[in-house]
């Protein structure tokens, strides 16, 4: 089986997964949480600085394998070895605030997440620092369009923001 690697970029943090490392089976941090709520606390775990020191546990480390491995899921696989999935701040609007601080709140989080999942590209060394870093700049940038359609849906304090004012 070749190799692959997921890139979770968070609002603070950037945590690569082996997909191969998950074998599947439910993880006890993740019982009882729907598809949203997986989201969330990947988007929690990966906010405020907080997903560098968790990707040093090996269990926050393999919660975060699981749902990122259930995210890439549907990705093509004709080649394909390295995935960017970006979970970023959702935008409350005005008059909905207390709807999505239940979400928030069922997991603990400030804040609820969107995800994308950049379009995959294959790799021929995933070894190379460069060619990842430069790899997850192309897949970000081919994803500008979709960012700027739905731009009202992130928080106005989301990377997000940043990457449509640089790409413009």
């Amino acid at each position: 089986m070749s190799r692959t690697i997921i890139r979770l970029i968070g609002e603070t943090d950037i945590v690569d997964i082996d997909p191969a490392s998950h074998d599947g089976g439910a993880h006890p941090k993740l019982m009882g949480l729907d598809a949203d709520d997986r989201v969330n606390l990947l988007g929690h775990w990966l906010d405020q600085d907080r997903g560098e020191a968790l990707q040093d546990d090996p269990d926050f480390k393999s919660a975060m394998t699981a749902i990122g491995s259930q995210l890439a899921a549907d990705q093509p696989g004709n080649g394909v070895n390295f995935v960017v999935i970006t979970i970023l701040r959702e935008k409350w609007p005005v008059g909905s605030k207390a709807g999505f601080q239940a979400k928030a709140d069922r997991v603990g989080a400030a804040h609820t997440y969107l995800v994308h999942c950049c379009d995959a590209a294959h790799l021929d060394d995933l070894d190379d620092d460069a060619a990842r870093k430069q790899s997850e700049t192309t897949q970000l940038i081919m994803s500008v369009p979709r960012y700027r359609r739905m731009r009202k849906q992130y928080a106005n304090s989301s990377a997000v923001q940043t990457l449509i004012r640089q790409h413009s």
